[in-house]
């Protein structure tokens, strides 16, 4: 298990005061970078093989938002591992030490030269520590598209702003993309992400929204149909 501690300051809030969702992501991400670059075990393993973990999913449940100011304290750990995927929990605690955000994200071993996929060896997966499995909803880590035309389609700039160390769109941005097209975005009580292929800066990328019962998914894809992420939102 791995914590952190900080504050929510104006790096993270947006529109109304409130805590944007991919501030919130930020926050995820952050804690998650910093367990593996410090982990006893896979840190070591990364640097020598030249290998990352690719999120494949993300799953954000919202019981509050922290409010601009508020200490906060982030905890995630591992809890199911095997040779080419990983999943791991992140909770945030108030200052009160109320839970406030619960997260599920999902990761494949990565070759990050090739792009490709990688098996590990047993040995090392048999040395990272595993935890219990948060009590939260476990939904699906595919994001189905519901069978209707969508009510929005639009073609999306990505900026050089979007753009992290591996050269293509940061996890964490595709939600301040997908975002523009819902305006309830920011009393989201769940988002979520599948990531299928990701963004490069150039690519031409086109968002089609689909409202749903509870909120809406926005689908990012190219101009022949391949899906490069999508993500659902629920009030």
């Amino acid at each position: 298990m791995f914590e952190t501690e900080r504050k929510i300051y104006c790096s993270q809030i947006g529109e109304g005061g409130i805590v944007r969702n991919s501030g919130l992501v930020d926050i995820l991400q952050d804690t998650s970078d910093l367990h593996l670059m410090n982990h006893p075990v896979l840190a070591s393993f990364f640097r020598e093989t030249g290998s990352v973990m690719f999120l494949t999913h993300r799953q954000v449940d919202i019981i509050r938002r922290p409010e601009y100011g508020e200490h906060i304290q982030t905890k995630t750990w591992t809890y199911e591992l095997n040779r080419m995927y990983g999943s791991r929990n992140t909770v945030v605690l108030g200052e009160k030490g109320d839970v406030c955000i619960k997260s599920i994200a999902g990761g494949a071993f990565m070759d990050i030269k090739t792009g490709r996929p990688i098996r590990v060896s047993a040995d090392l997966i048999a040395q990272v520590k595993s935890y219990e499995k948060l009590e939260m909803e476990y939904l699906p880590r595919k994001i189905a598209l519901p069978d209707t035309d969508p009510v929005i389609t639009c073609q999306m700039v990505i900026r050089r702003s979007d753009i992290d160390m591996n050269d293509h769109v940061n996890n964490a941005r595709y939600f301040d993309i997908t975002d523009e097209l819902f305006h309830e975005c920011h009393n989201a009580k769940r988002f979520r992400a599948e990531y299928k292929f990701p963004i490069k800066r150039g690519d031409v990328v086109f968002a089609d929204r689909y409202d749903t019962e509870n909120g809406c998914i926005v689908s990012l894809r190219d101009d022949s149909g391949k899906i490069y992420c999508n993500v659902e939102y629920n009030l």
